[in-house]
């Protein structure tokens, strides 16, 4: 999944700067809420279900205009309505001043509306991907961009219309995604069981404590990593000695949730209460960059046991990385994770994964990391939030009594801690927007106001702003996230669904006197991605989405370095070996300084070890090196053939060269030396300039061959397409 915020200003520079930039409330609070901005979610004013967030479109630099609104991800449009001129009719529901008790007062609101549908995966269940639908809905604007009509299908960070007025306030939106029964259980990996007369199934509701049974989801994962540790958690003062599983010991004796987050290099282990309460963090700093050198960590762990016939190095990678093995590999039964981790009490070694730990990443929008569903309103197709437990996470822990009291739960809105909280609430409510059922949802209003005028005029305004023809698809789609939270949450996963990976490939090359030449269309794209032929396998696009998440390829400079290789390396996807006739191999050939050099000691080694991957790893010291990480020999010719024949092992060998590769420099004897850090990840997160690309170039092809009319041109094109640029920057030229 890609997506971006509906705004893209430019000049932020971490990723929480520019989402806070992207998405900017309006700078009026809601009366009576203690300082929340005015359509705050998922409830505001007098304790109403609001579905969605009040954006206000930042101003453009020049300091005229404002920024456009854009598609927040690649989809159908499922419904545009484009908004009517401004008028001050006071019979017209629209002019209504929702902030204004003076029956009188003019104000605009613009209705102006449109329904994205958005399908994409997150992941995959074998060879099934995780396929999701949701919707984002983008309300009070202006004006619908050029050609915005149903049925239309929009890409990521198109334009799709301008931000308008909510009673008179200019430049803001309406903003909400959501999603129905069936999607929200894809989405957050959680049963949704609508029974509450079920033991321990209260629908998709979870308490904030409650032991896992069993780890988490294994189709999606992503973001950080969290361990659930019981007290019987074995621990240890001092390094471990064997990284297998002993009876004896010292017990942790308390329960914990320790949080793993790798972030360029770096390894933050963050500890917290059953509660989700943080207790203490650390940085791995042994070995120096934790990330960069996980390849190294395992191979370390793996030959340190006396009988290793049931492991291997890449079972003690995927242990590393996600805390449990996702893939095929073996790794023993009794393999001990451990890691030094801190505690109220000081710093101690714990193993991960011992017995009764549980394992989950962000995929599973944990509770005890702030997630939950709230589907308990007694009354839904009324708009006051009824829900007990959002009355209960709302409420001054001080003043039990303030559950009954509306006025004093609106006023706590305002708070920061209470807005923290919030932000991960998923709420089931009806649409917002629907005509037939609006009068109802807010007929308990007409009780509080004092003249019958009042109602007339606020009910004119409820269905002047409100749509008959809305579809269904999205009146059923009744379970809302916060919108920034989701926007956040997802940039996470980025497993690139099938129609974002053609994306990203660049369809045309340019040749020295930048004439276009080896133009591949899209559905050529596609065909290469699933199916077979005698340079490639079939089913492509799965192994590369498994690979790129398990060695860490998920950030977008390191997806676009990625790209700019394998198109260099495998024709853009078209053959995952190196061609030739055979005696185009002799060059590798024992007796030839190249072979040598490629490790090749026997006759016929320069064609059994031809370059093979969407990275092509070459030679017999390349092939036994993959060998030993996989705890599988690949060193005859049926063997050694098997890494361009099946997906899995094409993608991960190359996977395998990424973050095991050192970059190699030629020292006065002409001998290899290493030079840099372990893995290619470390030379892809030094930049997404030329000179960064040339350095990754290196990594693979010391020669640089082919880098300024493939590799350089590829990259540019797969970094646009990955990153929030609103425009292509000058020196950029994509086809």
């Amino acid at each position: 999944m890609l997506i971006s915020p509906p705004f893209l200003p430019s000049g932020t520079t971490t990723e929480e700067d520019f989402l806070n930039a992207a998405m900017p409330p309006p700078i009026s609070a809601a009366s009576g809420t203690g300082g929340a901005p005015e359509g705050s979610f998922p409830v505001s004013g007098g304790f109403e279900w609001h579905n969605g967030l009040h954006l206000e479109a930042p101003i453009l630099a020049h300091g005229y205009g404002c920024l456009p609104v854009r598609a927040i991800a690649d989809g159908v449009v499922v419904y545009a309505k484009p908004s009517p001129l401004e008028c001050t009719d006071q019979g017209d529901g629209r002019t209504y001043d929702g902030f204004s008790a003076d029956a009188t007062s003019v104000t605009w609101t613009d209705i102006g509306m449109l329904v994205l549908a958005h399908t994409t995966e997150i992941g995959a269940s074998g060879d099934t991907p995780t396929t999701v639908t949701f919707y984002s809905a983008y309300m009070h604007l202006s004006q619908l961009a050029p050609g915005i009509v149903p049925g239309k299908k929009v890409a990521r960070k198109e334009v799709i219309g301008q931000g308008g007025q909510i009673y008179g306030h200019r430049r803001q939106i309406h903003f909400e995604i959501c999603c129905d029964d069936a999607n929200l259980q894809k989405l957050i990996g959680r049963k949704i069981v609508n029974d509450y007369s079920t033991p321990g199934f209260p629908g998709p509701w979870r308490a904030v404590d409650q032991v896992p049974p069993e780890d988490g989801r294994s189709d999606s994962v992503f973001g950080q990593i969290h361990i659930y540790l019981p007290p019987e958690t074995p621990v240890r003062s001092n390094p471990p000695i064997s990284h297998r599983r002993s009876g004896d010991g010292k017990r942790l004796e308390q329960e914990l949730w320790l949080s793993i987050a790798y972030q360029q290099g770096r390894s933050i282990l963050t500890t917290r209460d059953k509660y989700g309460q943080v207790i203490a963090s650390r940085e791995e700093k042994e070995p120096e960059q934790f990330e960069y050198n996980l390849y190294k960590t395992a191979s370390e762990r793996h030959a340190s046991l006396t009988d290793a016939s049931d492991s291997s190095p890449s079972g003690w990678y995927e242990l590393l990385r996600f805390g449990r093995n996702l893939g095929r590999d073996p790794l023993p039964a009794d393999a001990a994770h451990w890691r030094k981790i801190a505690t109220a009490d000081g710093e101690l070694w714990a193993d991960l994964n011992g017995p009764g730990t549980r394992k989950f990443s962000d995929a599973d929008c944990l509770p005890v990391m702030g997630w939950n569903c709230y589907d308990d309103d007694p009354s839904p197709d009324d708009q006051r939030c009824d829900s007990r437990r959002m009355k209960l996470l709302v409420r001054d822990p001080a003043d039990p009594e303030s559950l009954l009291d509306r006025v004093k739960l609106a006023a706590r809105l305002g708070k920061p801690e209470v807005r923290a909280k919030l932000r991960r609430t998923i709420c089931k409510a009806p649409c917002e927007w629907d005509r037939a059922t609006i009068v109802k949802r807010y007929g308990w209003v007409r009780e509080q106001m004092d003249k019958p005028n009042d109602w007339a005029r606020f009910e004119r305004h409820l269905l002047a702003t409100s749509f008959d023809d809305l579809p269904q698809e999205y009146l059923d789609a009744q379970w809302h996230f916060h919108p920034h939270e989701f926007i956040a949450h997802f940039r996470q996963c980025r497993w690139l669904s099938e129609d974002e990976v053609v994306r990203i490939t660049r369809k045309s090359i340019l040749d020295k006197n930048g004439q276009e030449y080896e133009k591949v269309s899209a559905a050529e794209m596609k065909n290469r991605l699933r199916f077979a032929s005698d340079k490639r396998p079939a089913n492509l696009h799965m192994a590369l989405q498994i690979v790129m998440r398990k060695y860490g390829v998920t950030q977008p400079h390191r997806i676009a370095h990625l790209f700019g290789q394998l198109a260099a390396e495998t024709g853009r996807l078209e053959f995952m070996m190196e061609l030739g006739k055979d005696s185009y191999f002799d060059k590798y050939e024992p007796d030839t300084e190249q072979g040598k050099k490629l490790g090749n000691t026997q006759i016929g080694d320069g064609k059994r070890f031809k370059g093979r991957g969407i990275i092509q790893i070459t030679g017999r010291w390349n092939y036994t090196a993959y060998s030993k990480f996989k705890g599988i020999s690949f060193l005859d010719n049926d063997t050694a053939a098997l890494l361009s024949s099946i997906a899995h092992l094409t993608c991960d060998a190359s996977g395998f060269f990424w973050v095991g590769k050192q970059r190699y420099l030629i020292d006065k004897d002409k001998k290899l030396i290493p030079n840099g850090k372990q893995g290619i990840n470390y030379w892809a997160d030094q930049g997404v300039d030329k000179t960064a690309a040339l350095q990754v170039t290196k990594c693979i092809n010391t020669g640089g061959i082919h880098f300024e009319e493939i590799r350089w041109p590829c990259f540019e094109h797969a970094w646009y397409v990955l990153n929030d640029m609103e425009v292509m920057p000058m020196n950029f030229k994509i086809i």
